[in-house]
């Protein structure tokens, strides 16, 4: 194994396997951490400190329940559409997945274009994205690989690792485009539009409305997979700040707002109880909540609005009998 050093991170080259890591500083973290719990309205944590090795873990179990349906949905939908894809996407192109998770949805995106020539795999959990970035690299020995440990907002940073002369297809399933408000969203579309470039292509997974009880049904399932889940963003804080947290000492909480189209997902104080985030003292009254996630859910035509106004224009939308899922095929508009 060789290992080099670069400007831009740390990487390992093993064959056909590269490695880069762009890490947030301890210093980021924490303060944004204490910026959230110390909300005088809604106390929130940022979603991504789900997703360390553990919580990745878990987020592949509920993938497999019987009542999250979004995974099993979205393969569908790829497998059923391969011909399509195919014809949609060009041929010898770099394929970059935001927010990489497992590998059962990229393996049959990878096999739907033709003659991939390098994909680069983003994810925030260094552990996870190793082992799932080396079983890509077995699965395709012929595919050039390198993984990229970072948040894939760091627009400027991964630019860099990106050949801008090469054709690009940017995939980003999972719905995880509903963990942003619309405004949000639109400001992340708009970033990959820049880290794609013009007439490069985006393909984007996203959840559907429907009725409202298979929606929380998908994020109370019996097993408490969600619920422990949910609990594990507690130990994300735990591992910048020290053990502040007690998870036993929370519940979990999620439900659709209508209202706002979304579902939530929190944690509630089962006590009043006071944490210490950077000798800053965070009350929680009995029953207080960190609001943890949302998962907003469009119609058809409100995310095909939504992309439109963020660079991209609209070439194909996938979508399963029940209309619960929507994969989305879009291109960098001329900018």
């Amino acid at each position: 194994m060789a290992v080099f050093w670069s400007q831009i991170g740390r990487g390992y080259i093993v064959n056909n396997f590269d490695f880069v890591s762009f890490s947030n500083s301890v210093e980021e973290d924490s303060l944004a951490v204490l910026k959230g719990l110390d909300s005088k309205t809604q106390k929130t944590i940022d979603s991504k400190y789900f997703y360390d090795e553990k919580g990745s873990i878990l987020f592949d179990k509920i993938t497999k329940l019987d009542d999250y349906y979004p995974t099993k949905t979205e393969c569908e939908i790829l497998e059923k559409n391969e011909d399509k894809i195919s014809k949609r996407l060009p041929s010898n192109s770099v394929v970059i997945e935001f927010g990489s998770g497992s590998n059962q949805k990229i393996k049959k995106l990878l096999k739907a274009i033709n003659n991939p020539t390098e994909y680069i795999p983003i994810d925030i959990s260094k552990e996870f994205l190793l082992k799932n970035a080396k079983k890509s690299a077995k699965d395709f020995p012929d595919l050039k690989i390198k993984a990229v440990c970072a948040d894939f907002d760091q627009t400027d940073l991964l630019q860099k690792t990106i050949d801008s002369n090469k054709s690009k297809i940017g995939f980003f399933p999972g719905s995880t485009i509903g963990n942003y408000s619309p405004e949000d969203a639109k400001k992340l579309l708009i970033n990959f539009s820049r880290i794609l470039g013009k007439q490069n292509f985006l393909v984007i997974g996203v959840d559907l409305k429907k009725d409202i009880e298979v929606l929380e049904k998908a994020y109370n399932d019996s097993k408490g997979l969600t619920a422990e889940f949910n609990k594990n963003i507690l130990n994300g804080v735990n591992k910048i700040f020290g053990p502040i947290f007690d998870s036993n000492l929370f519940s979990h909480k999620a439900f659709f707002n209508k209202k706002k189209s979304r579902i939530e997902m929190h944690l509630v104080s089962k006590k009043k109880q006071v944490v210490n985030v950077l000798n800053t003292e965070i009350l929680f009254k009995e029953g207080e909540t960190i609001h943890t996630e949302n998962s907003y859910k469009y119609s058809v035509t409100s995310f095909q609005n939504l992309a439109e106004s963020s660079n991209f224009e609209m070439i194909d939308i996938l979508q399963d009998k029940k209309s619960f899922f929507g994969v989305f095929i879009m291109k960098v508009k001329d900018i």
